[in-house]
């Protein structure tokens, strides 16, 4: 567990620094002279994420190691779970991009079922259907606005 405390840390802090440095200022612009800038909230947490990530890896670099920390820290199953569920995502964006936001919707709900093991057919038929109609009755019928 320390090892992984430490990889998270470092990687939540290397995150957070790349937002503050490209992300932030790229994407939100500075604003009308004489009020706070738009970029004051996004800065201070992303401050305060950079402050406790780092905390976290050094705090777990200082630890005495225990037994249990000579077991790996990603195991092969889980690098696969993560590989099939970035495939999942890579597939759904290209549904998107390719053919329609629903056909793209469709899948990465069903195929994230799938993934986590759901076999029934009307769980997955349901949760599907039920979340897209959701999102469209939010975004359409009540905000009535539209997701793209």
């Amino acid at each position: 567990m320390r090892r992984a405390n430490i990889v998270s840390g470092v990687v939540l802090a290397l995150l957070g620094l790349f937002a503050l440095v490209f992300i932030i200022p790229k994407g939100i612009g500075e604003g009308p002279d004489g009020m706070m800038s738009p970029r004051l909230v996004p800065h201070m947490m992303m401050v305060v994420v950079v402050a406790l990530s780092a905390f976290l890896a050094f705090s777990n670099l200082r630890a005495k190691p225990s037994p249990e920390d000579a077991e790996p820290t990603i195991t092969r199953g889980e690098m696969l779970a993560l590989v099939r569920i970035g495939a999942v995502f890579l597939i759904s964006i290209a549904l998107y991009l390719l053919l329609a936001p629903l056909a793209s919707g469709i899948f990465l709900v069903a195929a994230s079922l799938l993934l986590l093991g759901e076999r029934r057919p009307l769980v997955i038929i349901g949760m599907t259907a039920g979340l897209l109609i959701a999102v469209w009755l939010l975004f359409y019928k009540l905000l009535g606005t539209g997701i793209l």
